[in-house]
């Protein structure tokens, strides 16, 4: 089955190479390369330990293309406080049609990254010679490969935008389709951009979306994004987020998902620069055999840096979910706060949970935490609420509610993180 998914992987990749540029094909070739020396996922491959990949190797795709959105349905969806901040994506593919970025400070530039090439190709090729030698993800690498019309985001120097720009993923197909977005980030010196994004499905079907986001951060610079990962259970959701950080800067992500096939959420952070800071947060409510895996590697680089890691998941019928995160600390990364926490809340005896919380810590004046809890709903809890009037069934809703809010409430957003709690 892995054989014959990696032909079909190359199959798009000739399909992907054939229309580009000289150019564009030199580099696509070396990515590719880069792929083939990587090989697909195995069990070993950190953050796949507990990930299905015999069930997910059974499956083939076609190459994910645009499909007609009508423009009605789009607004529908689009939060209050980003009527003019918003971005389309539909299976994969950046559509500036269909975008409204008219509330962006005209400064800030917004480009599908093939136009953006000519004018900031240094950024980008950096970046990806910087990625060809670190990143040991092949699915991330894969997004490279097969992406087709990606978004290149640049926020200059002390610009910040006040108004969230929402990013609308729209899956469509007939078919199996593989879907490949791609959003690279480069945040000037002490800019802001507060990010929210979601998933909708116009139709019932197969998929497999390998999204990457790539962020830079320069000195002084904060991104916060908020996200729900795939809304549509037949399919598998990859999303890879990498970060750099210069100093001082700040970096913040709170995510939820009610699971798919396989959710998969991989976050590789370096704090380059002293004094910055990451915080990575996200819940789950999985039912049926829907599955959600987090992978977290936190690289501490400098000194008086601050991580803080925590994911919250409830779990019933035969879901799964797995934690797996790290925080290095480098010698020279003295006085570094890292914290790390993993709380599990199982609903039903089939339901499985995976933790795997680890330090690796070579600076000697150091805070650094870590833990995980799995337990049950406690049943004094439950009669408590009873006999103040409340049903069984409201009961167990607002215990269910309470065991998440404390990470939602940190979304500064009204109706964004309404949106998260609705859908959770």
């Amino acid at each position: 089955m892995k054989e014959q998914f990696a032909l079909h992987l190359e199959k798009h990749f000739q399909e992907v190479f054939e229309p580009l540029i000289p150019l564009q094909k030199t580099i696509r070739q070396r990515i590719w390369d880069r792929f083939l020396e990587l090989g697909l996922a195995e069990k070993k491959n950190a953050g796949y330990q507990y990930f299905p990949l015999t069930q997910f190797y059974q499956e083939t795709y076609a190459l994910g293309k645009r499909e007609e959105i009508p423009q009605g349905q789009i607004a529908a969806l689009i939060q209050p406080e980003c009527r003019r901040s918003y971005v389309v994506f539909v299976n994969g593919h950046y559509c500036p049609e269909l975008s409204d970025t008219s509330a962006v400070p005209s400064e800030v530039v917004i480009l599908p990254i093939h136009e953006a090439i000519s004018t900031y190709g240094h950024f980008l090729q950096s970046r990806l010679a910087k990625i060809l030698v670190e990143e040991t993800d092949p699915f991330a690498i894969l997004n490279i490969v097969l992406s087709q019309n990606g978004l290149f985001v640049y926020v200059p120097t002390k610009i910040q935008i006040e108004v969230p720009i929402q990013c609308l993923h729209f899956l469509s197909s007939d078919r199996p389709t593989i879907i490949n977005p791609r959003i690279r980030f480069i945040l000037g010196r002490e800019a802001k951009l507060n990010w929210f994004y979601d998933h909708h499905c116009f139709k019932d079907f197969e998929y497999f979306t390998n999204g990457v986001v790539d962020i830079a951060l320069d000195e002084g610079a904060s991104f916060e994004q908020y996200g729900i990962l795939s809304s549509c259970p037949p399919g598998w959701c990859f999303e890879a987020t990498r970060v750099s950080q210069k100093r001082d800067s700040q970096f913040k992500s709170i995510t939820c998902t009610t699971g798919t096939k396989g959710v998969k959420q991989d976050f590789r952070v370096t704090l380059m620069g002293e004094n910055s800071s990451c915080e990575l947060k996200g819940v789950s409510n999985l039912s049926q055999n829907r599955q959600s895996h987090v992978n977290i590697l936190v690289d501490h680089q400098a000194p008086h840096c601050r991580s803080n890691q925590h994911f919250k998941n409830i779990l019933g019928d035969t879901s799964r979910c797995s934690f797996e995160g790290k925080i290095y600390v480098h010698p020279k990364a003295q006085k570094t706060e890292a914290y790390q926490l993993s709380n599990t809340l199982l609903l039903s005896d089939t339901a499985v949970s995976n933790s795997k919380p680890n330090l690796e810590i070579f600076a000697d004046d150091v805070k650094a935490s870590h833990g995980a809890t799995v337990t049950q709903t406690n049943p004094e809890h439950l009669h408590y609420l009873q006999t103040r009037g409340i049903r069984s069934e409201e009961a167990k809703q607002l215990l269910l509610a309470s065991f998440g809010r404390d990470i939602l409430s940190q979304v500064p957003h009204q109706a964004v993180r309404e949106r998260m709690e609705q859908h959770l």
